[in-house]
């Protein structure tokens, strides 16, 4: 099993990005209070910090990948979520565009259109744009 290190180091490795070159990362056993049930990181706008949640099922997945850093779709997930948070960082809480950015990043890392993963990560977009129209934005932005 890997380390919370390692699969963080992985999910870069799979984006082709050092820790140097990203927004801060911090890794997190649960989600404070505020954060949407089911994500799996999300950024305080206030920090600019990229939180990845290690209690969530994709980054437990990760952590029983067998081959240092493989290609394996929870990997590839996580890498994508990463994506999606720096998008966020770096432009703000548009949800539309953060998303667009994990579902490009999907494709590259070789999970399409075709796939579950990126069939899920759509839903999960049309989700979060429906409730975010229903309520006032705040302060957490999180990804699922």
């Amino acid at each position: 099993m890997l380390t919370a290190a390692s699969v963080l180091a992985c999910a870069l490795s799979v984006l082709g990005r050092t820790e140097a070159s990203m927004p801060r990362i911090e890794l997190i056993d649960v989600a404070p209070p505020g954060v949407s049930a089911g994500a799996e990181a999300f950024v305080l706008r206030d920090t600019n910090t990229i939180y990845v949640i290690t209690s969530s099922p994709v980054f437990q997945q990760a952590r029983q990948v067998t081959h240092q850093c493989g290609y394996s779709d929870a990997v590839r997930k996580l890498a994508s979520i990463l994506a999606h948070e720096e998008w966020h960082v770096r432009h703000g809480p548009d949800e539309k565009s953060a998303y667009e950015r994990q579902l490009f990043t999907l494709h590259r890392l070789g999970v399409g259109p075709g796939t579950v993963m990126y069939r899920n990560v759509q839903t999960a977009m049309i989700t979060v744009l429906d409730a975010r129209k229903r309520e006032k934005p705040d302060r957490v932005l999180a990804s699922r």
